[in-house]
């Protein structure tokens, strides 16, 4: 969590205002705070346990998600044009949304029969 952060902002915010205006990887708009949805409704949790409960394949992250917002301010959390509060990249939530040209089979290691 970074220094000087609560709890209850790390899940739900506000963000630093780099955030608010900035554009994630796939070039979408940070929503309005009030329809940001929450980390519980879309299983947030670290894409090694997405991979476990079977989720998420393997590769998979906020890292590479179109949605993800990488650092912005050096603080090791990026943020979400979906979901709210502070971001990890090694994180993985079942809204992922793929980058354009992001192969998910070559990520994953299978190949085509």
């Amino acid at each position: 969590m970074p220094e000087g952060v609560s709890q209850e902002a790390f899940e739900r915010g506000p963000v630093p205002s780099v955030y608010r205006e900035a554009v994630s990887q796939g070039n979408e708009e940070r929503g309005d705070p009030d329809d940001l949805r929450a980390k519980a409704d879309v299983n947030y949790m670290e894409a090694s346990a997405a991979v476990e409960q079977g989720l998420a394949q393997e590769g998979n992250s906020c890292a590479n998600c179109a949605d993800f917002i990488p650092d912005q301010n050096g603080d090791g959390f990026g943020a979400c044009a979906e979901v709210e509060g502070y971001i990890g990249a090694e994180d993985y939530c079942v809204i992922w949304e793929p980058l354009e040209g992001h192969d998910e089979e070559a990520e994953s290691g299978e190949t085509e029969s």
